[in-house]
């Protein structure tokens, strides 16, 4: 295990000062470390957080950006017509999430190396003596990437909570899951990735169900995907803030389709809960303004109030949107899908 502060320390060193990107479970404790230090630059898109790194290059500075392997794929277009074409060469951190992983992260655990040797990014394991030192001198020609390959590397950081009244008064996820679950019959559920799609399975398992836990921000097109292709059953898709803003043209898309028997809800706790609650924006959410602007949304402020809005949506048959602010925290010893189901959901779902 590496000493985390020691690790940014070193980075200081070789003149990086700032940090920017998308967490990862393996980089919690980095990330948490430049978030107390106050510098790092929370992005939405992997790809956002590269082409930023790329700007703060063309100034002068150097930023390191932070993401999970499958990030790589956000990251592909600015990676190659954007930093490698004009030479901005930034330092990637990569929670190499690895073969014995959840199973979003089987085929990308296998892909990872290969696809840097293809974009021919230099690669090496950050827990090797010498990574950093051996990274820079990388980055005088290409781009270079630490892979972080375990979620123990980094010795434990606690994020510094700045307002935690800022709670109070605000559902839990699993008080508005719950609300869903009880008042659906026949109709599908499809939930995010992270938390949401693991707190639904303990909620309310049953084969109208699809959890889409990893493609973090397809929700939407997801189900939009089914609610067309499935015209006379009823779609409700639960959305988390961080996967909604990774891909929000995405929700401009469905908002101009209005297919009339989809209800898409947004979970708003203004964080990447999952991977230790680091924040996604720099200050207060705008994402209900931002959904209103798109379309009619409804904001939900508690379990009941969901409940009322569903039947609403089931009796009156019209595109739905909907959004509620909930705060941190989930059910105590939360399970995850039993990975047999996870891949096996797809054939239950079309058996129904």
């Amino acid at each position: 295990m590496m000493n985390t502060a020691e690790f940014i320390d070193c980075l200081e060193n070789i003149g990086i000062r700032k940090f920017a990107g998308v967490p990862c479970s393996f980089l919690t404790h980095l990330i948490n470390e430049a978030l107390n230090r106050k510098i790092y630059e929370p992005f939405v898109n992997e790809g956002d957080a590269v082409a930023y790194a790329a700007g703060a290059c063309l100034a002068g500075e150097k930023v390191a950006v932070i993401m999970q392997n499958s990030g790589l794929t956000n990251a592909l277009s600015p990676l190659t017509s954007l930093n490698e074409l004009f030479g901005l060469h930034v330092l990637l951190i990569i929670g190499n999430r690895g073969k014995d992983d959840e199973p979003q992260h089987k085929i990308m655990a296998e892909a990872v190396k290969p696809f840097l040797d293809t974009l021919g990014i230099p690669y090496f394991c950050a827990e090797e003596e010498g990574a950093i030192e051996k990274a820079k001198e990388c980055l005088k020609s290409h781009c270079a990437a630490l892979l972080v390959n375990t979620k123990d590397t980094f010795s434990p950081v606690l994020l510094q909570e700045n307002d935690k009244n800022k709670e109070l008064g605000k559902p839990a996820r699993c008080d508005i899951l719950s609300a869903v679950a009880d008042c659906v019959g026949r109709e599908v559920i499809v939930t995010t990735t992270g938390f949401t799609s693991r707190e639904m399975f303990c909620i309310k398992d049953r084969p109208q169900n699809f959890y889409m836990v990893g493609s973090m921000g397809c929700l939407s097109s997801l189900a939009a995907g089914i609610a067309e292709g499935m015209p006379g059953n009823r779609v409700i898709a639960v959305d988390g803030d961080s996967a909604c803003l990774m891909r929000l043209g995405a929700l401009y898309t469905l908002t101009e389709k209005q297919p009339d028997n989809l209800c898409y809800i947004v979970l708003d706790n203004e964080a990447n809960e999952s991977t230790g609650g680091q924040v996604n924006s720099l200050g207060e959410s705008r994402l209900f303004d931002v959904m209103s602007s798109m379309y009619p949304t409804k904001e939900v402020c508690s379990a009941e109030e969901m409940a009322k809005a569903i039947r609403i949506f089931q009796k009156e048959g019209k595109y739905t949107q909907l959004y509620v602010r909930t705060r941190k925290g989930t059910m105590k010893n939360l399970p995850r899908p039993d990975k047999a189901l996870l891949y096996g959901q797809a054939k239950r779902f079309c058996k129904e």
